[in-house]
Formats: C-alpha cells, structure tokens, sequence
C-alpha cells in the first residue's frame, strides 16, 4: 500500500514548521529593551499586551508573505498589527468588546494626507480661538 503524495507532502510539512517552532523557541525571546511604541501599539494600554517583537518572530518564521495569520484570542491585536507589517494578512477573535475597539482602531488604515489636513485644521482652530481670548 502506499501513501498518497498529498499525505507525505503534509508531514514534511509538520515536520518542517515542528522544527522551525523548536528552533524559535530555543532563541532569546526577552524583549524588554527593543522599543513597543512603534505603528500603533501605543495606542491604548492593555492587560496582558505582550512586546509587538514576540508575534513578530513566530510570525516571520512561521509564514511567509501572502499568508494569512490567525489569533484566537487577539486581545488588543498587537499580533494582527504585525502581520500587516510583514506582510500578510490576519484574522483575529475576542470575547472583550474593548478588546474588539482597540484592535479595529489599531488596524484601521488611515489616509495620510486626510489625517495632515486634519491636524492642520485644528491647530488653525486653536489658533483663532487663542487670538480671541487675548486683548
């Protein structure tokens, strides 16, 4: 009897991703001095939030571009913010609705030029108002 190519294709597979796992796993993973502000994770401070560094390396190892990541239990999505950064694309589930919020504002694409043009508004609105308020 022999295994269908399909079969044998599978476990290479498991057997390379078990190895790529192991191989991550077995590398320093203290992030505490590489820097968590950058994108949008400084958004809003969330309990449990892990350093944006951590998916990023399971990520990147894990994946390659094109592919689409799933988070079960995203939490704020710093893990869903990642994937967009290198490239693939992401899909994530919570049962906190402030979870929810936080993760749909953090990866809402926002129009670079809308967001300047804004900015510029308001500061000319404090502007005018700062000028009517002094004598």
């Amino acid at each position: 009897m022999s295994i269908p190519i399909d079969a044998t294709l599978e476990r290479r597979h498991a057997i390379n991703v078990r190895r790529s796992l192991s191989k991550l796993l077995s590398t320093d993973l203290d992030f505490h001095q590489d820097a968590s502000n950058y994108a949008s994770h400084a958004l809003h401070a969330f309990a449990a939030e892990f350093p944006p560094q951590l998916p990023r390396l399971f990520i990147e190892g894990l994946t390659v571009k094109g592919e689409t990541v799933m988070d079960p239990m995203m939490g704020s999505g710093t893990a869903i913010v990642e994937s967009f950064l290198c490239g693939r694309r992401a899909v994530g589930f919570d049962i906190d609705p402030l979870a929810l919020m936080i993760c749909r504002v953090k990866t809402h694409p926002v129009d670079f030029l809308e967001a300047t043009w804004a900015g510029k508004r308001v500061v000319s609105s404090a502007i005018k108002l700062l000028q009517r308020t002094q004598p």
